[in-house]
């Protein structure tokens, strides 16, 4: 079967203004952008902002969740328009295993169709923490990278994947999950704090053409992300 021509030439934006300023117009195409935080931080807030984005365009998009998808908060941020929901694809894997048929299933999709636009993956390593077999551990993850990094590379679309921190006794800092593998296949790296209230940090880890280190300060409220606080 041939496969799917190119889909996306341009960057898919999150539909924030600042935020889309900040990243130069949003996320890139064919390449996986990679955000780290603390529990609560917003990283799935950022997640849902991004789907609901692609979802507004009429485009569909594959979420893969393994930390309980909230179809409240997805509500709130779609601005309670449920029809939003026809085009997004769920997976609700448990386990390490389930997170690969996933991914294999998506990616078969995407040879059927032209319409899958956004592959999202919240979170890319969740379950690989609870896994005690480091082998199957490793194995998962490396497998996991590959099938994402394919798409990427196929179909030219954006991947988004959400990912934990631990601190590093060794290093004496704070380190995402994943270790360099993930980093090194993420060609766009951010990272999400809190600061005061509810506002959060959003910062350049890693980027092909935006200066390390730059960050914007965003806020969560009850409608998604936005600029000014409340």
């Amino acid at each position: 079967m041939k496969s799917p021509e190119i889909r996306r030439e341009e960057k898919l934006p999150f539909g924030i203004g600042c935020i889309d300023q900040f990243l130069e117009g949003g996320i890139d195409p064919g390449v996986i952008t990679q955000i780290y935080g603390e529990g609560g931080s917003g990283k799935t807030n950022m997640a849902l902002q991004l789907t609901v984005s692609a979802l507004s365009r009429g485009e569909r998009v594959i979420y893969v969740d393994t930390e309980g998808f909230s179809s409240n908060r997805f509500l709130q941020i779609c601005g309670g328009n449920q029809e939003y929901s026809n085009n997004l694809i769920l997976f609700t894997p448990e386990n390490i295993g389930e997170q690969e048929v996933c991914l294999i299933k998506a990616e078969r999709m995407m040879q059927n169709s032209k319409d899958v636009k956004l592959l999202v993956i919240d979170s890319m390593t969740a379950l690989l923490r609870i896994e005690r077999d480091e082998n199957l551990k490793n194995q998962g993850l490396s497998r996991d990278i590959s099938i994402i990094n394919t798409i990427c590379n196929k179909y030219k679309i954006p991947v988004f994947i959400t990912n934990q921190i631990y601190f590093d006794v060794e290093e004496n800092q704070i380190t995402p999950y994943g270790g360099y593998l993930l980093n090194h296949f993420s060609k766009t790296i951010l990272s999400i704090k809190r600061t005061r209230g509810t506002g959060r940090e959003l910062k350049i880890v890693k980027h092909r053409s935006i200066q390390d280190g730059k960050s914007v300060e965003i806020f969560v409220n009850s409608t998604g992300l936005s600029c000014t606080e409340g």
